[in-house]
């Protein structure tokens, strides 16, 4: 069969001998944007992975690195405080230069210069870490990064894009004056999570050529919109589910949060029982890092409404299975390639199985943010 595009996987992140941890086939990287230092052993224990730029407190960087978290180490810390610390698995340039906002250029060509001098800056370290950059609504090809959202991808090794379409109307007004956005679909669902994931590789002269990321915010990111929402975990879980079938090879965490519920860091000032699902859905992710961390097979399960992935691993096959956008919940019939001859589906992590019939299988999916794993024997 033939394979999706590679964006990642052990060749490409042997480029950078600096990101050696990075390149575990049993990491699923889920960062946390802007994390606390002194937050890290809470936040491993939840179930994240990797600080994507640290707050720079007066905190020495081991003291995020020596609990087995990973570091991309944001411009605050300087190149005598990153040293040769191999947790540090890579350099973080602006935030949103695509739009502006983490550089100050007058136009997207300026600002894209200054990505290209940034850049140039961090190369000329030569510390084999490889460079990330966070961007934002370049990627719906609009007005923001008009003809330079394809560049500010090249200049970078791997990227992430935030467009929070849970939990921000004006996010999601933005998402739906893109002109590749299906008519009709709501941006308020799993799916645009998935989307962005395809709008980054759209971007890329040869799709999959480099890894891409997504944000997924943890609670109500956004400070000035009296009408943002707040995701729920279950919201957030499908995010997630939707951005890795779509081939995103990391997950960022927003964790900022304007609920007078949670406090101002909601992976940690949150009550037990949210906490709970999140961490139930990080650890169902990473228990399928070395699934996840293989090549994809092109294949159409042929379930309308339904986004999938297929992947195989130690002579199982895995389908991975959300709602599309535009699609709808209810039952979905999933076909199986010819040469799988497993005749019993294990629904991963739900302690259930479904029989194959003729080659097909049919299961439920209840809302829009629903997703099941199945595994099938070769």
């Amino acid at each position: 069969m033939a394979r999706v595009p590679w964006d990642g996987g052990p060749s490409y992140w042997s480029k950078f001998p600096g990101a050696a941890k990075l390149n575990d086939p049993n990491l699923f990287p889920v960062s946390v944007f802007f994390g606390k230092p002194e937050h890290a052993a809470q936040l491993k224990d939840l179930g994240v992975n990797v600080y994507q730029e640290a707050e720079h407190d007066g905190s020495a960087l081991t003291s995020i690195t020596d609990t087995g978290m990973l570091v991309i180490a944001g411009q605050e810390w300087t190149r005598a405080e990153v040293g040769n610390n191999a947790g540090v698995v890579a350099w973080a340039t602006f935030d949103e230069c695509d739009m502006g906002l983490g550089c100050s250029g007058s136009n997207t060509q300026e600002n894209l210069q200054q990505m290209k001098d940034l850049v140039a800056k961090i190369r000329a370290y030569g510390d084999g870490r490889p460079i990330n950059a966070n961007y934002s609504k370049g990627i719906l090809g609009t007005w923001w990064a008009s003809g330079t959202m394809d560049d500010f991808l090249a200049v970078v090794d791997f990227a992430s894009a935030d467009n929070y379409a849970y939990t921000s109307p004006a996010v999601g007004d933005a998402i739906k004056a893109s002109p590749a956005w299906p008519a009709g679909a709501n941006p308020a669902a799993s799916a645009a999570y998935g989307w962005q994931i395809d709008r980054l590789r759209s971007f890329q002269a040869t799709p999959g050529m480099k890894p891409n990321w997504v944000f997924v915010e943890s609670a109500r990111p956004y400070l000035s919109e009296s009408n943002a929402s707040t995701i729920t975990p279950e919201q957030m879980e499908g995010a997630m589910w939707s951005a890795i079938i779509h081939e995103a090879r990391g997950i960022s965490i927003f964790q900022h949060n304007n609920d007078s519920r949670f406090g101002t860091y909601s992976l940690v000032d949150i009550p037990a029982d949210r906490r709970a699902a999140i961490k139930a859905a990080l650890a169902g992710i990473q228990s399928l890092a070395p699934v996840l961390n293989t090549q994809s097979y092109v294949w159409n399960a042929g379930a309308p409404g339904a986004d999938t992935m297929l992947k195989a691993r130690d002579g199982d096959a895995y389908l991975f299975a959300g709602i599309g956008l535009n699609g709808a919940g209810g039952s979905k019939t999933f076909t199986v390639p010819d040469d799988i001859t497993g005749t019993q589906v294990e629904v991963v992590g739900e302690n259930r199985t479904i029989s194959v019939q003729d080659g097909k299988f049919t299961d439920s999916f209840t809302n829009e943010y629903t997703h099941h794993v199945y595994k099938i024997r070769i």
